[in-house]
């Protein structure tokens, strides 16, 4: 129930202050305040306490609000491809996340590394949990290094969840490279 009262109110953050964000922006040699992307991500689920590994591919999709040039919202869809280990299939559909991210400046307005930490909703099958549906918190570091003032490619570590299923830990972590554009 936290979980989900946590990511009410960053959804109503972010949906009310659409209007509002032109007194929260500073200027950082990066041009729009609002951003999408897709991210190319290979997420592996392990279990903890077993030898349940597994890793899928598949694309992301990105988009977020900057209120200030130290903190953003943002939000990830994803679907993945499947995988069959030891002859057990596993699949994770979907997961669908909402971060709140910090940004620090490198050397360069146009080089920032950034962390992100929220929930990741997933969907998916694993054996002995067939149409498993959780909820549970991911965080992840990331570098962003821009082009110009609209556009950047990143490089990131998320761990998108680490809760259980059924008494059961589990982890979902990715590698993810991706493109960002600014409007």
């Amino acid at each position: 129930m936290r979980v989900t009262s946590i990511a009410v109110g960053i959804g109503f953050l972010f949906v009310s202050s659409f209007g509002h964000a032109e007194w929260f922006a500073e200027s950082s040699g990066i041009e729009g305040n609002n951003y999408f992307g897709v991210i190319v991500a290979s997420p592996q689920y392990k279990e903890d306490d077993s030898s349940v590994d597994f890793r899928g591919a598949g694309l992301t999709a990105r988009g977020g609000r900057e209120f200030f040039k130290y903190f953003a919202v943002e939000g990830h869809f994803g679907v993945f491809s499947g995988d069959t280990v030891n002859g057990n299939d596993y699949q994770i559909d979907y997961m669908a996340s909402i971060f709140a991210r910090g940004n620090l400046y490198l050397f360069d307005s146009r080089a920032r590394v950034y962390a992100l930490g929220g929930i990741t909703r997933l969907s998916g099958d694993v054996p002995g949990f067939r149409g498993v549906n959780d909820t549970a918190l991911g965080y992840g570091l990331g570098l962003e290094l821009y082009g110009n003032e609209r556009n950047a490619i990143t490089l990131e570590w998320l761990r998108y969840a680490d809760g259980d299923i059924h008494s059961v830990d589990y982890k979902v972590e990715s590698i993810n490279i991706g493109y960002l554009h600014r409007f």
